[in-house]
């Protein structure tokens, strides 16, 4: 998590506008959601050795420090039947965990989830990160990749 201390210190001085989901040093390309002082951009990144990898990036359009709890963000996969399965963040230190963010700051991470097989779809819950209502944010997982390169 000293990634993220480390980014949120070098683009503190970006002065996040609410509700732009852009900033200089940041990438907010993704799906977007609102959750209370938070605007959040969830997309996905390559697989790393068969784990699908999401990027959340962050601002902070409220002038008081907010709370990122990426710890909270529910993350299914689904599978080719429908089945639904948890996906496990790849969290091998115990680093993530709930953190201030300054008002009007951004930041970023990425994080890895693992499952006990291919899923076929990845969806998450951005409204926990800002303890907020439920809102789904779905992508293609591994699996589906997989067959849209396959002969």
């Amino acid at each position: 998590m000293r990634t993220v201390l480390l980014v949120w210190l070098l683009v503190g001085c970006a002065g996040y506008r609410a509700g732009s989901f852009r900033a200089r040093q940041l990438d907010f390309t993704g799906q977007h959601a609102t959750v209370g002082c938070l605007d959040i951009s969830i997309r996905e990144r390559p697989p790393v050795r068969g784990a699908d990898v999401l990027q959340y990036t962050f601002g902070n359009r409220c002038d008081h420090p907010a709370m990122v709890d990426l710890a909270a963000a529910n993350v299914i996969g689904r599978l080719g039947d429908g089945r639904e399965v948890e996906l496990i963040a790849y969290d091998p230190n115990r680093e993530i965990r709930p953190l201030p963010i300054d008002g009007r700051m951004v930041g970023q991470e990425a994080i890895a989830y693992q499952a006990a097989t291919e899923v076929s779809q990845i969806c998450v819950d951005a409204g926990g990160i800002g303890h907020g209502q439920p809102q789904w944010l779905c992508f293609p997982g591994v699996a589906s990749r997989v067959a849209e390169v396959s002969p």
